[in-house]
């Protein structure tokens, strides 16, 4: 597996804004797993 790009991920959550609100929880959830595979990656889990 290889780390999510952290800026890519940054420039997602800044993006946020410009979706139309039913497609928020889509988008959360998504970097919400790019930050968890970053974060298991670094811890080594």
């Amino acid at each position: 597996m290889t780390v999510p790009d952290l800026a890519v991920v940054k420039d997602q959550i800044s993006s946020l804004q410009s979706l139309p609100i039913p497609e928020h929880a889509d988008s959360f959830e998504e970097i919400h797993n790019q930050l968890n595979e970053a974060l298991t990656q670094v811890e080594g889990l």
